[in-house]
């Protein structure tokens, strides 16, 4: 498993299950840090990352809301990173819809991803709306249930879904200056990395994140 993290100050038009638009703004912050030590650094698109990188995605929403946030691996794999239940063993209870002015760390304040050895392309995905996406929340529950029932056929076939998906979604993002300060709780650290603004991501967008891993 594989999984990255540049700040993004987001503001995000959503429409509601009413038809009506109503804009969402919140801070994205995706950073990582050398084998996890060293200097903070954002995740620029085309950055290349090393094996063994540590890694955080952090945001807060100014509204309620609902955010979908997902991984492609190097290996083909698609992982949810929000909402999670669980990281390795340990209750994180990040869930849907997100409440203003809550600060979220995925996968949790003093916890990170960590990159594997297998290397390639890798992408992060991420979905806001001001409601719930019930077709992704499906396609989610069909992806865990064909996982943990080791059903390949199953997990191709949502795996396929899933890409298209995202593929007929348009991808937006628009550059800002703005500093953040972001949490590394496994050494204690505050840190001040630059930030970025994402505008419209309406209900048939969503932001890509795309990076190298080495």
């Amino acid at each position: 498993m594989t999984l990255a993290v540049p700040f993004q100050w987001v503001e995000a038009t959503g429409e509601s299950s009413s038809g009506d638009y109503s804009p969402l703004s919140f801070a994205v912050n995706y950073v990582y840090r050398t084998a996890g030590a060293g200097e903070l650094r954002t995740i620029e698109n085309a950055d290349a990352l090393q094996s063994g990188d540590h890694y955080k995605i952090v945001f807060t929403p100014d509204k309620d809301c609902y955010v979908y946030i997902f991984q492609f691996d190097s290996s083909g794999q698609i992982f949810q990173l929000f909402p999670m239940e669980s990281f390795q063993g340990v209750e994180v209870n990040n869930f849907n819809p997100v409440k203003p002015d809550r600060t979220y760390v995925l996968p949790s304040p003093d916890k990170a991803f960590v990159l594997d050895k297998v290397v390639g392309i890798e992408r992060i995905y991420f979905i806001a709306s001001d409601d719930r996406d019930e077709q992704l929340e499906g396609l989610c529950a069909d992806l865990k249930k064909a996982v943990s029932g080791h059903k390949s056929e199953e997990s191709r076939d949502t795996h396929s879904k899933l890409n298209k998906y995202f593929r007929r979604r348009g991808i937006k993002v628009v550059p800002s200056e703005q500093n953040i300060e972001v949490p590394w709780k496994e050494t204690g650290d505050i840190f001040s990395v630059m930030g970025r603004r994402l505008e419209n991501l309406s209900s048939d967008s969503l932001n890509m994140l795309e990076f190298i891993h080495k």
